[in-house]
């Protein structure tokens, strides 16, 4: 499974994601980030699903970006969405006869050229598209079910640079500390609006540790500050 998560903030966007890869019996550790950058635009892709999906789709995309430069993030949406419709049409009665799924989600945050700010899109299986509005200014894949709780009380649309890396953090934590499937490292990918220039890092659960350690703590301080609402002797 994968956990991936971008947030847009009033300054830029950020995106996490953890880097355990299945496969049969095996683990191992891979990065699930990919950027782009040419000075004029600046923008990542990542996927949730089944990897052999995600390859097609990444080779066809950029075979396509290199004769047809996008200077809008949208285009780059239509792009991939393109190329998993290919992928689909291709690979979907073969996978189905070894009883898979066609399974794969893209997510597309940054920066092209004419756009005013960055944003973010997430590109469905079926090679459709949506993008994070001010509302609701994230997008979650993969290993949802754990961390969208903390990214819903946390994010509004006036949500700063810095509280969105937290909120990602926090969102892959809570997934971490309830799942199997997903680990560290993390990595990140940072975007401020008209830099055209993506920061990666990645962070270690030892790096972390500190952090989560405190927030665990935190969330105990303030459950039990909480006015009793039960009283035994009633």
């Amino acid at each position: 499974m994968t956990f991936c998560v971008a947030i847009k903030s009033k300054t830029g966007v950020v995106a996490l994601s953890d880097t355990r890869i299945s496969s049969g019996l095996g683990v191992s550790t891979s990065k699930k980030i990919k950027t782009y950058q040419d000075g004029e635009s600046s923008f990542f892709v990542m996927s949730s699903g089944l990897r052999s999906i995600r390859d097609k789709v990444i080779h066809l995309f950029e075979e396509e970006l290199e004769t047809s430069p996008c200077d809008k993030l949208y285009k780059v949406a239509n792009m991939i969405g393109k190329a998993v419709k290919q992928s689909r049409a291709e690979d979907l009665e073969p996978l189905m006869q070894s009883k898979f799924f066609f399974d794969a989600h893209f997510i597309i945050g940054g920066q092209c050229s004419k756009d005013k700010q960055s944003t973010i899109f997430l590109v469905f299986p079926e090679g459709n598209w949506v993008e994070a509005s001010d509302e609701s200014p994230y997008t979650i894949i993969g290993n949802t079910g754990f961390g969208k709780s903390i990214l819903r009380r946390l994010l509004h649309e006036n949500i700063s640079f810095d509280l969105a890396i937290k909120a990602a953090y926090l969102s892959f934590d809570a997934t971490f500390k309830n799942a199997s499937d997903v680990d560290f490292p993390v990595d990140f990918a940072l975007y401020k609006n008209g830099t055209f220039e993506i920061k990666e890092l990645r962070k270690t659960e030892e790096e972390l540790k500190g952090t989560a350690l405190k927030w665990n703590q935190m969330l105990i301080d303030a459950a039990d500050s909480l006015p009793d609402f039960v009283h035994f002797d009633d």
